[in-house]
């Protein structure tokens, strides 16, 4: 793991986050669901987990799977978190922060895209 996979998570993070707005990508229930449960998880002011993450996507999913695109970046987020010198580096704490950025809009957004 390196600055790369970092980069490529802030950036996945930041075009989810852009596409959320533009209405191109339309969260369904269970990326609500994974969102809400790892936002009151930062909420406790612990720092975000790989295993914290695991667990919120272990969770059972409602009828339809969470969105791909988020599911694999949050996988890649574990896998950072997980490679605590990459995590603690400038690219590291960046991606982390966009993708804490998506699951705070995702988990404050009402369902049906309002």
């Amino acid at each position: 793991m390196g600055m790369r996979i970092a980069e490529d998570i802030r950036s996945e993070a930041a075009e989810l986050i852009d596409h959320r707005v533009r209405g191109l990508w339309k969260p369904n229930d269970a990326d609500r669901q994974t969102a809400v449960a790892l936002y009151r998880f930062l909420e406790t002011g612990l720092p975000l987990s790989g295993e914290q993450i695991r667990s919120a996507l272990a969770h059972p999913q409602p009828a339809a799977p969470a969105s791909a695109g988020l599911v694999g970046l949050l996988r890649a987020t574990a896998g950072l978190l997980d490679d605590a010198h990459a995590a603690d580096g400038p690219a590291g704490r960046d991606a982390v922060d966009h993708v804490c950025l998506l699951l705070d809009s995702l988990a404050l957004s009402r369902p049906g895209g309002r």
